[in-house]
């Protein structure tokens, strides 16, 4: 494995236990409003106070506005504030289901840590942005499971069945593909309620996405199951009175298993694409849960966060990074895999 690959890996690695460590990572619920520190920078860690003393335990200063008009701020260097680590914060589950308060690092003294500054609203960039990666790589995780099952399930009854069923599912694949992919998600999600719990919007936003990209695999898996019937072995099989189900099992599903995976690496970044344009156009993941696409849309509002307030583009970051990881870790996934008939 070349150095390209153990770098993309490792960058998933990070980007999967940011999603799963948020909480924990966060000085600050997501949610949580500070009209006082809107638009803050991010603080600025001390060791050295403005007396020239050197302290051994990290320290901020307190940020007060020093141009509303401009939301310019300036530190107050009258008293410092500590920073405390695997401290007790705000409660939440860890893994979704374990109850806990310890974080990696707070402010515990009266005074504010922003590491990545704040948004128009006063809410901690850092907090959101790991959210949001929790609910872009749920996303992603339910729309390939999606995916997954509904390509390999009309693939495999189309090559199998044959006859007319081939025909009538490989011509409905052709009319998904044929439909402009962009319109028919948004349709889609227009048919939904606006409101609604943030695992339904998941599952429901997974979902919309999937419903336009599983003809490809269902194409490629049918024209595999059609390569591996005319095989030698499997003939074999057949004549020595093996059963349509026994042949799937043994012969046909581990030729499939790994061209289905280099295929849901092909099709990995359009889900984290569709959720960030989703949630970026207000018609995907909505109401308290975070979303990169969310954060992204007070981009349209407020023009001179690119330049002056650059810290709130810490999203366009993540989904860098992580389409980065997909596609670099698709490209050696896909190497050695078989290739279907047309």
């Amino acid at each position: 494995m070349n150095r390209f690959a153990r770098l993309s890996r490792l960058l998933a690695l990070l980007l999967v236990s940011a999603a799963a460590f948020s909480d924990f990572l966060a000085p600050c619920p997501p949610d949580v409003l500070d009209l006082n520190q809107f638009f803050a920078p991010p603080s600025r860690i001390h060791f050295v106070d403005a007396r020239g003393a050197f302290h051994w335990r990290p320290f901020v200063y307190r940020m007060e506005v020093a141009d509303l008009e401009q939301a310019r701020y300036r530190e107050q260097t009258d008293q410092a504030y500590p920073l405390e680590f695997f401290c007790a914060g705000y409660r939440y589950r860890l893994f979704g289901f374990i109850p806990t308060s310890i974080h990696l690092v707070r402010c515990l003294s009266g005074g504010s840590f922003h590491p990545w500054g704040t948004d128009e609203l006063g809410k901690d960039v850092l907090a959101r942005t790991l959210a949001g990666a929790r609910s872009s790589l749920l996303v992603l995780l339910l729309g390939l499971a999606v995916c997954c099952a509904a390509g390999v399930a009309i693939g495999a009854c189309a090559g199998m069945a044959g006859g007319w069923i081939d025909t009538v599912l490989m011509r409905f694949s052709e009319f998904v593909l044929a439909l402009p992919a962009l319109y028919l998600v948004l349709a889609l999600q227009a048919l939904l309620p606006p409101k609604m719990p943030g695992w339904l919007a998941s599952w429901l936003a997974a979902g919309t996405i999937a419903s336009v990209t599983w003809p490809p695999l269902a194409r490629g898996v049918r024209g595999l199951i059609l390569k591996v019937q005319n095989d030698h072995y499997v003939e074999a099989a057949r004549v020595l009175g093996a059963s349509g189900l026994q042949i799937f099992r043994r012969h046909v599903f581990p030729a499939l298993a790994p061209f289905t995976l280099a295929q849901l690496t092909v099709v990995a970044p359009v889900f984290i694409l569709g959720e960030v344009i989703l949630s970026f156009l207000n018609v995907g993941v909505q109401g308290s849960t975070v979303s990169w696409g969310g954060m992204l849309r007070s981009l349209m509002q407020h023009p001179r966060e690119l330049n002056q307030f650059w810290w709130n583009l810490a999203p366009l970051g993540f989904v860098f990074a992580t389409l980065f990881c997909l596609v670099s870790l698709g490209r050696h996934t896909r190497a050695n895999t078989p290739t279907p008939l047309p």
